[in-house]
């Protein structure tokens, strides 16, 4: 059993996968509400509002789409919303796993989360792939997701130091 302290390296990790999680949950539950609210148009579908809005032909037609053509409006929006909910799932896990295995110094709470975090980069690279293929402009969403990528990475970092000390103290 470790004295998990706030103040430490891995107190340092725990909090920044814990405001990752909490940042996942909050996303999952107001870009969804946005949406069912005020339709495809209303918040970024899938990369970003301008990338998004380009691909659908621009941003009167991508904020028309719920009067216009519904059935799109509503698949769109039903996309997002199911994607929304598997973000919920990793969320809770990531908390979960987060106050149960990390804060007790597992190791493999620290790579499991930070896994679950980075596995979505490939579809990103996908997607990003796709939108600028048809001529969309990325940047804007490259830029917006590479935090979340960054984040993980450097709560990992902080956690396998602070794993690292509380080993060498617990030996010394």
């Amino acid at each position: 059993m470790i004295t998990f302290r706030w103040r430490s390296w891995l107190g340092a990790s725990v909090a920044l996968f814990l405001l990752y999680g909490a940042a996942n949950v909050l996303a999952a539950l107001v870009v969804p509400t946005t949406l069912i609210q005020g339709g495809a148009g209303a918040t970024a579908v899938v990369l970003d509002p301008d990338s998004d809005a380009y691909l659908a032909g621009g941003k009167q037609i991508i904020n028309a789409l719920r009067h216009d053509n519904p059935k799109l409006d509503t698949l769109l929006v039903s996309s997002m919303v199911s994607m929304c909910s598997q973000m919920m799932a990793f969320a809770i896990v990531a908390i979960l796993v987060t106050w149960f295995a990390i804060r007790q110094g597992q190791t493999w709470g620290l790579w499991a989360v930070t896994a679950a975090a980075l596995a979505q980069v490939p579809y990103y690279v996908a997607i990003t792939t796709m939108y600028a293929a048809q001529g969309a402009p990325i940047g804007g969403g490259v830029a917006g997701l590479f935090p979340f990528y960054v984040w993980p990475l450097i709560a990992l970092a902080l956690g396998l130091v602070g794993m690292r000390r509380m080993h060498l103290s617990r030996a010394g």
